[in-house]
């Protein structure tokens, strides 16, 4: 990557949605640092450095010795028990003090990634507008959290900032404990799979869509809450249906209705991502999963 005044810091590039920034990130023109706790990590054109996102002092130390105009903050635990664990108040910590260090270092463009989840649901796609309803778990209270007092620092201490709130996700290499994860597993081991909520319609965007879409916020001067969505909802049974058909083995699916308690539909409104950004995904659900399913051995 050719180095340029456009110096970011990201955390969470490791993740789902960070190990596919990397075209997108050298495209724009971005020098990339990004903080790892990995001993091995991608040639991908990043400088990586090692250390704890929770270390203030290590936070600190590099920030002042990289002193990046940009900050990318994905970082953040969405397996296991993260609903409920108190990882969420450390997250929220760190987001903080990135911030303040960043200030200190004559910053000037922080991003920082946000979910869907933080808003109450409602039968019509969601605006960055619409009522919030945060305080339904701690994820979703600490995500928050972490947006009110990152705007309100970035405010005050004359920084531009925005606040991506990513819908649902799915691609490569996912966690089995999730709804891709584990239809790419037990599908391709030929072994059936019971969906319990079929109807449910969610909006899925692919994960090397959601990169492109911060890179573009990012090097973008908008600021505030943006959807980062395709502001297209999808039924989990037809999603399911496309991996069965890509992978041969539709027969392996069965579909329930057991939808009680949950939201019917959750999808965003895209238009600040499209009109504001300038961003518009690259991918449709079909050729989206064609390429997971390529990166499979079936």
């Amino acid at each position: 990557m050719n180095s340029s005044n456009k110096k970011v810091l990201i955390t969470g590039a490791t993740g789902l949605i960070g190990r596919e920034l990397s075209p997108y990130m050298q495209k724009a023109g971005f020098d990339v640092y990004a903080i790892t706790l990995d001993d091995t990590n991608p040639d991908n054109g990043f400088h990586w450095i090692k250390g704890n996102l929770f270390d203030s002092h290590f936070v600190e130390k590099t920030i002042k010795e990289i002193s990046p105009e940009y900050l990318l903050n994905l970082a953040w635990a969405t397996t296991g028990d993260y609903l409920t664990s108190n990882l969420n108040y450390m997250f929220l910590s760190a987001g903080i003090n990135l911030l303040k260090s960043f200030s200190e270092n004559g910053g000037k463009r922080a991003v920082f990634a946000g979910t869907c989840f933080e808003y109450a649901f409602k039968d019509t796609p969601l605006q960055e507008t619409d009522p919030l309803d945060a305080s339904k778990n701690t994820y979703t209270f600490c995500k928050n959290k972490l947006h009110e007092t990152a705007e309100r620092f970035c405010i005050d201490n004359g920084i531009s900032f925005g606040y991506g709130r990513i819908f649902y996700v799915f691609g490569h290499q996912e966690n089995k404990s999730r709804l891709t994860g584990v239809l790419l597993d037990k599908l391709s081991r030929g072994e059936e799979v019971l969906i319990k909520a079929g109807p449910l319609q969610k909006d899925y965007m692919y994960t090397k869509d959601i990169a492109g879409a911060f890179t573009a916020f990012l090097d973008k001067d908008v600021r505030g809450v943006v959807n980062i969505c395709t502001g297209r909802a999808v039924s989990i049974k037809d999603y399911c249906l496309l991996f069965g058909r890509k992978l041969g083995c539709e027969h392996l699916l069965n579909f329930a209705d057991d939808c009680a308690g949950q939201p019917r539909l959750i999808v965003g409104n895209n238009s600040r991502l499209a009109n504001e950004v300038g961003f518009t995904p690259a991918y449709t659900l079909e050729t989206a999963i064609d390429e997971i399913v390529r990166d499979i051995d079936v």
